[in-house]
């Protein structure tokens, strides 16, 4: 028997303008996502997902067919996928232990039950699973939700990081999560998704991205870790200032991520951009970040015949175009465009 009460009502659906529904349009018009499997057996569906996820139970409503479909867009250290049961469904996987799960419904509703709390998750109400909580859910049948997998030890070693701390304990988010109040969320996401259709989460981008994710969640949504990421430290010392300086301009074309930053001067992330805005008045990633602008500028300038702009900047990791656009402008006192229009002329 379903520990839930199925809804009886019409579907959710994204209202116009929404998240969820800028969301949806984006996945829709990705070209690159792929079907995982698309089947009416329990067994199947429920082995395909484990292996994206975990082992879980999956027990459909009684008298009710399944028709379950997966997609996936591979998305570099970032998995997102589109997951639907075409029927009410029991999902009880317990605790996931290894990884977070953003659960974005973009139609219909889900019962979410996990970390003492039970609420419904619809187009706008997205649930954040912390890996140590036990975890159960109800997805109705008009139910078609795009998840997101983020390893704990990646975020696990991220607050590491930031905080110089061994970090024994994961942080544990507030499991509700409305997606229309984090406009940075909602635009890194659909950020994810282009790029990703692009073809060009290469190394660096993809870096980039999941860099930035584990930013958002942690200082933007409530979790249990608020007090220890917020502590005072001392900030890095002016030489150790001028080697990481040194370091990320002969390593810009690299993956570089704060973490490692940090790490090659021997302190936390903290310390390290609290050195960085005393001593030179931006962070070390904006630091980075003009660096690379000049180095999509001296590309553009040699440009050979068909170069795109897109390509470029996506290969330095400037993952939002818009965003880079203006960074650019600002800069050099010109769009990409003119550049490279310069050059061909």
């Amino acid at each position: 028997m379903s520990p839930f009460t199925p809804s009886a009502s019409s579907p959710a659906c994204a209202p116009p303008g929404s998240a969820a529904q800028a969301l949806a349009q984006a996945w829709q018009g990705a070209q690159r996502r792929r079907t995982l499997f698309t089947t009416s057996d329990r067994d199947c569906a429920q082995a395909t997902v484990a292996r994206v996820f975990r082992p879980h139970r999956l027990e459909p409503e009684r008298g009710a067919r399944l028709v379950a479909q997966m997609q996936h867009l591979d998305a570099g250290l970032l998995g997102i996928s589109q997951l639907s049961y075409g029927a009410g469904v029991d999902i009880q996987p317990g605790p996931l232990e290894r990884f977070y799960l953003l659960q974005l419904p973009i139609v219909g509703s889900a019962r979410i039950a996990t970390a003492g709390q039970e609420f419904r998750s619809d187009p706008g109400c997205a649930s954040l699973v912390s890996p140590g909580a036990d975890l159960r859910m109800h997805w109705d049948a008009s139910n078609v939700q795009l998840c997101v997998r983020i390893e704990a030890e990646v975020l696990r070693r991220f607050v590491a990081a930031w905080t110089g701390r061994a970090v024994m304990q994961l942080p544990q988010f507030q499991p509700q999560l409305h997606l229309d109040e984090q406009p940075l969320l909602q635009d890194l996401l659909l950020t994810l998704i282009q790029v990703a259709d692009h073809g060009a989460l290469a190394e660096l981008p993809s870096a980039q991205l999941q860099y930035r994710l584990l930013a958002l969640l942690l200082g933007s949504l409530p979790h249990d870790a608020s007090e220890l990421l917020g502590g005072s430290c001392p900030p890095v010392a002016p030489r150790s200032v001028r080697l990481v300086e040194e370091y990320l301009l002969a390593h810009c074309a690299e993956p570089l991520t704060p973490e490692r930053l940090a790490a090659l001067a021997g302190v936390s992330v903290r310390s390290l951009f609290l050195g960085f805005q005393r001593y030179r008045g931006v962070s070390p990633m904006r630091m980075l970040r003009e660096v690379r602008l000049r180095k999509v500028r001296a590309e553009l300038l040699n440009a050979a015949s068909g170069t795109r702009i897109t390509d470029l900047a996506l290969r330095w990791g400037f993952c939002h175009l818009g965003r880079f656009g203006q960074d650019y402008q600002r800069v050099f006192g010109e769009s990409p465009s003119q550049t490279l229009r310069a050059t061909a002329a």
